[in-house]
C-alpha cells in the first residue's frame, strides 16, 4: 500500500513540474497575455491611439510599483498584483507594434491631441 501512495506522489509531483515548465515557456512570449489577431481589425489611427494608451498604462504600472517598493510588501505586492497587469500591457504593446508594421503605419505615433476622439 505504500508503495501506491509513492508511485500517486510521484505521478502528482511530475505533472506539476511539467505544468510549470509549461506556464514558463508561455510567460513573457505575449501570447498567454494577448490573443494573436487582437487588433488586425483597427485601421492605423485607432492602433496608435491604444499604442498610447497602452504606453500611458505601463507608465502608470511602473510609477504603481515604484511607490509599492517603499513599503515593506512592496515586493508581494508587486508581484501579486502588479507584475502581472504590467507583462499583459508590454505584450499588448508588443502587439499593438507587430499589427502596426504589419499593416504599414507610420512608425511615429502622433501626438495625443492629433488622435481621433475616443467613442
Amino acid at each position: 500500500m505504500s508503495g501506491r501512495v509513492i508511485a500517486t506522489a510521484g505521478c502528482i509531483a511530475l505533472a506539476a513540474s511539467l505544468a510549470g515548465c509549461a506556464a514558463i515557456e508561455n510567460a513573457d512570449t505575449g501570447n498567454f497575455y494577448v490573443q494573436p489577431g487582437k487588433f488586425q481589425f483597427l485601421k492605423c489611427p485607432d492602433l496608435a491611439r491604444r499604442y498610447v494608451d497602452a504606453s500611458g498604462r505601463e507608465k502608470q504600472i511602473v510609477g504603481l510599483m515604484e511607490r509599492a517598493n517603499e513599503s515593506a510588501a512592496g515586493p508581494l505586492i508587486n508581484a501579486t498584483v502588479y507584475s502581472v497587469d504590467l507583462k499583459q500591457v508590454r505584450a499588448e504593446s508588443q502587439l499593438l507594434q507587430q499589427t502596426m508594421q504589419e499593416k504599414g503605419c507610420s512608425n511615429t505615433v502622433p501626438p495625443p491631441n492629433a488622435l481621433p476622439p475616443k467613442k
